[in-house]
């Protein structure tokens, strides 16, 4: 496993455990999150490897902080 699927499998790992309806794509590698209101949010590793990013690189976490991560991107679905 990439260190890139790696990091990615720990935020679908916390993202689930806060209920989100959470999937994995390899191929990117990224992870998906999806709701019935909104379209999916794909969540990425930057390319310096140090941030988890999502809505376009807008926003962004710490790759050493999964569970934190997973609770801004909830935050950032329900607000």
């Amino acid at each position: 496993m990439t260190t890139e699927l790696g990091l990615i499998a720990a935020l679908c790992r916390e993202s689930a455990k806060l209920g989100l309806n959470v999937g994995m794509s390899d191929a990117r590698p990224a992870a998906v999150i999806r709701t019935g209101a909104r379209p999916p949010t794909w969540i990425t590793v930057g390319v310096e490897g140090e941030f988890f990013e999502w809505h376009g690189a807008e926003i962004r976490h710490s790759i050493t902080d999964p569970a934190g991560a997973a609770a801004l991107i909830l935050k950032c679905l329900t607000s």
